[in-house]
């Protein structure tokens, strides 16, 4: 009889054994796939700062075009060199030598 309740007892220990080890198996592979989850988004959020950054500096440049696009001196220059337009009292000369 003391030969069952060993054998009993090594059972119960060999399967606490098998739980604790399927435990930290299934705990080691959640911590490997929160892993590769966590490097794929950090890869995104690096990718999408750099896209962030490149539409920041575009954004900036367009900021500065529209801000001179506004300022009377340069509508008057595009008035004068793409529309051929003239203040009053002001005679326009056409060079018939020069090419277009």
């Amino acid at each position: 009889m003391n030969k069952r309740r060993g054998d009993a007892y090594e059972e119960k220990r060999n399967i606490k054994k098998i739980i604790w080890g399927l435990v930290f198996i299934m705990f080691g592979s959640i911590f490997v796939k929160q892993q590769i989850i966590l490097y794929r988004l950090n890869k995104q959020y690096k990718h999408y700062n750099e896209q962030l950054q490149k539409v920041k500096v575009i954004n900036s440049q367009l900021k500065e075009q529209l801000k001179e696009a506004k300022r009377p001196e340069h509508v008057e220059k595009l008035a004068r060199e793409k529309l051929g337009l003239v203040k009053p009292g002001e005679i326009l000369f056409i060079d018939k030598n020069k090419r277009r």
